[in-house]
């Protein structure tokens, strides 16, 4: 397996930001039946080591391709597009705004009436706002001028933060149910 390949090209898939999942995962499974370092216990240890380091390479590209933050990010990163989220400033102070009150709202859930249907109705409009930074980002990436690759970048570090307060609001959940 040539490690110099991207992992679109690992995986015979389209670069592009729409991953046929299914397709991933049959690929996938296939290149892991070749290069598994189970397959390779009787071998050399330079053959174990290539062994070990192709499906560490597969391992990562499979979850770089199935997350879509990551996935974003690695598209503009094969354009030659760093994605810098430390020196960010571009976020809109509405954007900003918005996750401040959804943060609120996260932490008044525990608090409220029902706070599974907060949680439900909190989960909804977070993925709502996923799904339209989705679409944005695939726009400006789609555009491919160096103004525009900038305006994805931008987009995957809002994708970043609606990102991690799904994954909040899912952690809520677990402990919600626990003590339920």
């Amino acid at each position: 397996m040539d490690l110099s390949k991207n992992f679109f090209q690992i995986f015979a898939l389209p670069v592009s930001y729409d991953v046929d999942n299914e397709k991933l995962m049959d690929s996938y499974r296939k290149l892991q039946q070749v290069v598994h370092p189970d397959l390779f216990t009787t071998a050399t240890d330079h053959e174990k080591r290539l062994s070990a380091e192709a499906a560490a390479y597969l391992n990562d590209g499979l979850d770089t391709l199935k997350q879509p933050v990551k996935r974003a990010i690695y598209l503009l990163e094969l354009v030659g597009v760093n994605v810098d989220f430390e020196n960010s400033s571009a976020m809109a102070p509405a954007f900003l705004m918005e996750q401040m009150e959804l943060r609120e709202l996260l932490e008044s859930v525990a608090e409220s009436n029902d706070p599974f249907l907060a949680l439900d109705q909190l989960y909804e409009r977070v993925d709502v706002l996923q799904k339209k930074l989705i679409v944005e980002f695939e726009n400006a990436y789609a555009q491919g001028d160096s103004e525009s690759l900038q305006l994805a970048a931008n987009v995957v570090a809002e994708m970043q933060f609606v990102e991690k307060l799904r994954l909040d609001i899912e952690h809520l959940e677990e402990l919600l149910d626990e003590t339920a």
